[in-house]
């Protein structure tokens, strides 16, 4: 899969709706954030990512985007958010989450992310999904992965029921509060 694939993949398996609204944690400068937004239309699309110098290459690329009202891009890491404050002028209220996103971010799973994961409960709408995938899209390749295992048992004790979802190189785990 080339990459746009990848993105389109991404967004295909978690389903998003024009109406949807969407919250990525480290999208740096990515595809990701305009393969989102073209799924959009009455919805919208926040990006948080915690390198000043990411959100900047972000804001270039996607300055239409930006210009559309449908993305906003924020320089803050997840550990400061809180739900019912707004950061940057984005309103981080209670389930004001329809997705949230998080491509080949290692947090999930390098350590046990419960203070995250709670805050991502709060975030998300009553049917909302966390959808973190893992993976550089080549179907022979080597990328660094978590074991799906692990990140099921992160978010089994955090109160999330999880699946696991796969294409080549792929990974995607995604995961209903319960």
């Amino acid at each position: 899969m080339a990459e746009d694939a990848r993105f389109r993949w991404i967004v295909d398996t978690m389903a998003v709706r024009p109406g949807d609204r969407v919250l990525e944690i480290g999208p740096g400068a990515s595809e990701s954030i305009a393969c989102v937004a073209r799924a959009l239309d009455a919805g919208h699309y926040v990006g948080i990512d915690r390198s000043a110098t990411a959100i900047t290459r972000a804001t270039e690329r996607h300055a239409a985007l930006i210009d559309s009202g449908r993305v906003r891009l924020v320089h803050a890491g997840l550990e400061h958010l809180r739900a019912g404050r707004a950061v940057a002028g984005v309103d981080f209220g209670a389930g004001t989450f329809d997705k949230i996103l998080a491509v080949n971010v290692n947090l999930f799973w390098t350590r046990r992310p419960d203070a995250e994961l709670a805050l991502v409960r709060d975030l998300l709408a009553a049917a909302g999904t966390l959808n973190l995938f893992y993976g550089y899209g080549s179907p022979g390749a080597t990328s660094p992965k978590p074991p799906p295992g692990t990140l099921i048992q992160h978010l089994e004790a955090a109160g999330f029921s999880a699946r696991t979802v796969t294409a080549g190189d792929l990974l995607g785990i995604i995961a209903r509060p319960r």
